[in-house]
């Protein structure tokens, strides 16, 4: 290739490049004029959770000590759930 050929290829390259970048900016500055709050609402149903059980017995049967474990269980995977849900509404908002 001609020197000369490959120097006013090069120059119309830069010039083509130059030509899209200021074609792709702005002359007006953008003023931020308003700002706006997002409450960030979670239901009602998500801010509580199933009531822990009690245990008022002193004594007390495998039976009886197996079906409050496992009500104790449902009440923390209740509460687990809904906290859960609480996290990614909150999270999903702060992203926007």
């Amino acid at each position: 290739m001609n020197p000369v050929v490959g120097k006013v290829m090069t120059a119309a390259a830069f010039i083509m490049v130059i030509a899209i970048l200021s074609g792709c900016q702005t002359t007006e500055p953008r003023v931020i004029t308003q700002v706006r709050v997002q409450k960030i609402e979670v239901p009602k149903s998500l801010l509580t959770c199933s009531a822990e059980p009690v245990y008022g017995s002193v004594t007390v049967s495998v039976k009886d000590l197996m079906k409050f474990a496992d009500q104790l269980a449902r009440a923390g995977a209740d509460c687990r759930s809904k906290l859960d849900s609480v996290r990614r509404i909150v999270e999903a908002r702060s992203a926007k």
